[in-house]
């Protein structure tokens, strides 16, 4: 286990007591009300697996298992967050090291048109507080002719053309593919290694995930979003990175500065997280409805940590930004693992 030397997320999972929750009934209610979500969206593939304590309680899928690789978008972030954090120390660098030094050769070979650029750190980009505000990959990418290559320097050189909207260290959160980007650049130059190969070898294999890997069709969404896995394994993935004992996100673990989302709601390693009286909720969406002008390909998945030791992972084959239902799956999962 990586020895973690950054500034922390203080993410605390504290379960109920064993007395006061009978986790069987709540997980399999879980389950039947996503599939209710899912028929009424007329959503006609996906999967959910819930546990509780780490302890699988119940999953089930429509079209695809829970042991089916699927496409999950943003919650590529967090592989990308905590493989970023391993490839800093391997090289001796931490959160705070500036990308002047964590990736000079792409610096050189698409020089930036903000010089401030090479002040960004690497929990900048984490946090999404690193003044970058672009939203290149709605129109950009649809200038590629394949999405099976990763393109991460072409992505990079128009990514550099623009301004930033912020000075580093001034930036307020704002959430960007481009951060994640440019953290797979990063990741590269630190680690001597594809980006893919890296994360798998440092990340994935040590929680026991065996279904990862970047797409094929979407590869070019690489580090901010092109990773397929199963949801058994994202649970695997999520757990050993975001709860329990030998966690990232405990006090002690790994630190990293953190981005305000709203008073209550930060965002920090690809999650967002709010403290309760409990302990801490950590959540994200990924969704994806592909690029203006190119064929529709819409996925999206969900994961959560929730602060009475239940955790959540699901897939479906829908862009969940369509009629706001990312706020409806979002609140029933909540809902129905706090009855």
């Amino acid at each position: 286990m990586v020895s973690r030397i950054f500034l922390a997320i203080w993410l605390v999972f504290v379960a109920l007591p064993a007395a006061a929750l009978d986790p069987a009934p709540i997980a399999a209610n879980v389950v039947a009300e996503w599939q209710k979500w899912m028929e009424k969206h007329g959503i006609a593939e996906g999967a959910i697996i819930v546990a509780h304590n780490g302890t699988v309680m119940a999953e089930t899928g429509i079209s695809r298992s829970v042991d089916d690789p699927a496409k999950i978008a943003s919650l590529s972030k967090a592989i990308t967050a905590i493989c970023t954090l391993h490839a800093a120390e391997d090289a001796g660098k931490t959160a705070a090291t500036p990308l002047s030094e964590a990736m000079p050769a792409a610096l050189s070979e698409h020089a930036p048109k903000d010089a401030r650029f090479a002040d960004i750190t690497l929990g900048q980009l984490i946090t999404h507080t690193s003044g970058i505000a672009s939203d290149y990959h709605r129109v950009e990418l649809a200038k590629l002719r394949t999405f099976e290559k990763e393109n991460k320097l072409w992505q990079f050189s128009k990514l550099a053309k623009e301004d930033l909207a912020a000075a580093p260290g001034q930036a307020p959160y704002r959430y960007s593919n481009a951060n994640y980007l440019t953290l797979g650049l990063a990741i590269e130059e630190l680690s001597g290694e594809p980006y893919e190969a890296y994360c798998k070898r440092e990340v994935l294999d040590p929680a026991g995930v065996t279904t990862a890997q970047l797409n094929q069709n979407w590869r070019v969404l690489s580090a901010w979003g092109g990773w397929e896995i199963s949801a058994r394994d994202y649970l695997k993935f999520a757990e050993q990175n975001f709860a329990g004992d030998n966690s990232a996100t405990q006090p002690g673990g790994f630190f990293l500065p953190a981005g305000s989302v709203t008073d209550s709601k930060k965002y920090s390693a690809g999650v967002l997280y709010r403290n309760t009286y409990l302990g801490t909720n950590a959540w994200h969406m990924g969704a994806w409805r592909g690029v203006r002008g190119r064929a529709n390909d819409p996925f999206g998945a969900y994961v959560a940590l929730y602060d009475n030791g239940f955790s959540v992972v699901t897939n479906y084959a829908h862009d969940a930004w369509e009629r706001d239902i990312r706020n409806e799956l979002d609140a029933l999962l909540y809902k129905t693992t706090h009855p």
